[in-house]
């Protein structure tokens, strides 16, 4: 009897190895979920990971620049709007996390089926994401993983300069460009269109962004010798020529996976209410003007404002009272407090998709990556650097200009508390026609550009408004006038009386890791983050 049961197990494996061999293709592999899938299904999820990232980490950086602060005062987290940092946390690691997991390999398979399929557009797309997703990172970080280790076998990585970082992406980006102006191959918008949901596989998009993405690189080097304005200028001329061109992530906001981050539905900024330095660049403190961008962008407090407006039909904004959150303090929320300050929501609770939601702040709004306000603002700091305050002035103008246009775009009217209208024609003259905000071109300062292009900012392009305080080192003085850095407590503790330049790489993955690296550019030293970066340096 035994053996037979060896003949039969012998038998059975036998058969089993022929399968295998077989069919050794098919091992593995289930039909319902492919490994092998067209370019078009990579890049949705690698182009909403562009925000992600993004939003994430605007929560404090968001406190860096003083978009807002946190409704109280030592909870988790706070060591933010001290400047300071929370040690053995993934908290400020997502753009790290984008740039080496979220896109990542996904962004490399891409490219290589791309390339392979000789859709030369894709090839295009993907090197330019690539070169984008580096300049966040650096700018964001400083030093990264050096570019022949990453994405390889190896279990660690050594880091590169911020220098070498800029260089590469110059290069991509310049690879990108003359790969979208290739027709050869199968280039397709109809095909690629399928995918790009930024842009419906629009080259000429595509490279606008790119161009956009080389004047911020430059633009950032202001401190250099090497520095060159007119490059700047050219950039943006040939990047984003109106708010059509605006660098768009879209959400439906309909369930939990595509709604927008900073909408109620994710209930994410609960806490978080805007700061008094928020308030005073746009209230006419620093630019003697009331911006009509206010009462739309930032929220009022119930305390004396319209609750309901007496005419339905035309509510009234200005009877908004405005108030702003020392950095680091538990008055905002108080609920005695009458001036207390409501989340960008426009209420005190706790988020829920019900909640309609303000600007930006919206289940369904669509997140900017670059805007055409930007690109102008860029352009008119260039000019004024080279001495053509004609030129700075036309295009400080005209981002002011097209930023209004976009608040109005992602403005919901109501007219109950939060009452809120669309910026009217007359008002947006106005506005634009008052020389205390619009000088003539000798009167134009550098603060103005630079506080406008904070306004302009406000909400979504924090790491851009980083990289200008930082630049300017920190000046509040000459640049961003009333801007206060003595937040509640003082700065935090390890910063030793310095300001912050740079965010520590992930904690998960570098700290736990990588550490060896890490210390090898300082980064295990408390105040690393203190360290100033390259791209500010002279």
């Amino acid at each position: 009897m035994m053996k037979n049961i060896k003949k039969y197990i012998a038998a059975f494996g036998l058969m089993a190895t022929i399968v295998s061999c077989e069919n050794l293709d098919e091992l593995n592999v289930n039909p319902s979920f492919p490994v092998d899938v067209s370019a078009t299904a990579l890049m949705p999820p690698i182009e909403q990971q562009m925000a992600v990232g993004l939003q994430f980490d605007n929560r404090i950086l968001g406190r860096y620049i003083q978009n807002f602060s946190i409704a109280t005062v030592n909870t988790a987290g706070s060591q933010w709007d001290q400047y300071g940092y929370q040690a053995n946390s993934d908290v400020g690691g997502e753009i790290w996390k984008m740039v080496y997991f979220s896109i990542g390999l996904n962004l490399s398979k891409l490219q290589e089926k791309a390339i392979a399929e000789e859709r030369h557009d894709i090839t295009g797309i993907s090197k330019i994401i690539r070169a984008w997703s580096w300049q966040v990172a650096t700018d964001y970080h400083s030093e990264l993983i050096d570019f022949d280790q990453v994405f390889t076998q190896r279990l660690s990585f050594d880091y590169v300069g911020q220098e070498k970082v800029y260089a590469e992406v110059v290069r991509l980006l310049n690879e990108g460009i003359s790969d979208l102006a290739r027709t050869d191959g199968n280039v397709s918008q109809t095909y690629t269109a399928g995918g790009d949901k930024m842009y419906g596989g629009d080259r000429s998009k595509w490279m606008k962004f790119a161009y956009g993405v080389l004047a911020r690189n430059l633009n950032n080097q202001i401190n250099k010798a090497s520095y060159n304005p007119d490059k700047v200028i050219e950039y943006c001329d040939k990047s984003l020529a109106s708010n059509a061109d605006n660098a768009l992530i879209r959400y439906n906001g309909t369930i939990a996976a595509d709604i927008n981050f900073y909408g109620p539905g994710r209930s994410n900024f609960n806490t978080f209410r805007q700061t008094d330095f928020a308030v005073r660049t746009m209230n006419g403190e620093i630019f003697g003007a009331t911006d009509p961008r206010m009462s739309r962008v930032l929220v009022p407090s119930v305390g004396t404002s319209e609750t309901a407006p007496a005419s339905a039909a035309a509510p009234d904004p200005t009877k908004y009272t405005f108030n702003g959150n020392p950095l680091n303090t538990t008055a905002s929320t108080a609920a005695s407090n009458v001036s207390r300050i409501p989340n960008f929501w426009g209420t005190y609770t706790v988020g829920a998709q019900a909640n309609p939601g303000r600007y930006l702040f919206r289940d369904k709004a669509n997140f900017p990556l670059m805007t055409y306000a930007e690109i102008q603002f860029i352009k008119a700091e260039a000019a004024f650097i080279k001495g053509d305050k004609a030129l700075a002035l036309e295009a400080y103008k005209k981002g002011i200009d097209a930023s209004i246009d976009f608040v109005n775009a992602n403005t919901v009217v109501s007219t109950v508390f939060p009452i809120t209208t669309t910026i009217s024609a007359t008002e947006k003259s106005a506005f634009l026609a008052n020389i205390n905000v619009v000088p003539l071109a000798n009167n134009l300062t550098l603060s103005q550009i630079m506080l406008q292009k904070y306004v302009a900012l406000f909400g979504f392009g924090m790491l851009e408004t980083w990289s200008d305080m930082r630049k300017y080192h920190y000046d509040n003085q000459n640049i961003y006038k009333t801007m206060s850095y003595t937040p509640n407590g003082g700065l935090f503790v390890d910063n030793g009386g310095k300001m912050p330049y740079r965010v520590r790489p992930r904690f998960n993955s570098e700290y736990v890791w990588n550490f060896e690296a890490l210390k090898a550019i300082g980064a295990d030293k408390v105040d690393y983050h203190t360290v100033e970066m390259w791209f500010s340096q002279p």
